[in-house]
């Protein structure tokens, strides 16, 4: 069984896409390759950020609005529901109503790799739609470990 130490560390997004709930439609929100960093601390903390894996250097005030509308960041206070959830209470997030809410995600994790499903949820990117994301995360080996 995973135990809370087993998350602690950096990882790097290595896919992430939307998958509609009632018709299986995946939507590759941020592209084929995103950018992203998922951290999950000892004391209990995570955040986390994910980008489009292309992005030009803005040149308008509208490629810099779109910029800030193609992005996630969060974070809270996490714990572990076992056997295969982790729940992150939000302090901080770039989406309104998501702050002073419960975020849950199931999870599974093989040796370096973690695969995260969220729950169903509606995102500004699929109006009324439910979705739920589907990530996967590559351990992050740093120098010295």
């Amino acid at each position: 069984m995973t135990e809370l130490r087993d998350l602690y560390g950096t990882w790097r997004l290595r896919s992430y896409y939307l998958e509609n709930v009632d018709t299986a439609e995946r939507t590759e929100v941020f592209g084929a390759n995103p950018n992203g960093v998922l951290i999950f601390l000892p004391e209990g903390r995570m955040a986390a950020i994910i980008t489009p894996g292309e992005q030009a250097k803005p040149l308008t005030e509208a490629d810099e609005a779109w910029s800030f509308q193609n992005l996630v960041a969060y974070s809270g206070v996490f714990r572990l529901e076992p056997p295969d959830r982790f729940v992150t209470s939000v302090d901080v997030a770039w989406f309104a109503p998501w702050r002073g809410s419960d975020q849950p995600r199931r999870f599974v994790l093989q040796g370096d790799t973690l695969d995260i499903i969220s729950d169903p949820t509606e995102l500004p990117p699929t109006g009324d739609e439910p979705v739920r994301g589907v990530l996967s995360w590559s351990r992050e080996h740093t120098v010295g470990r």
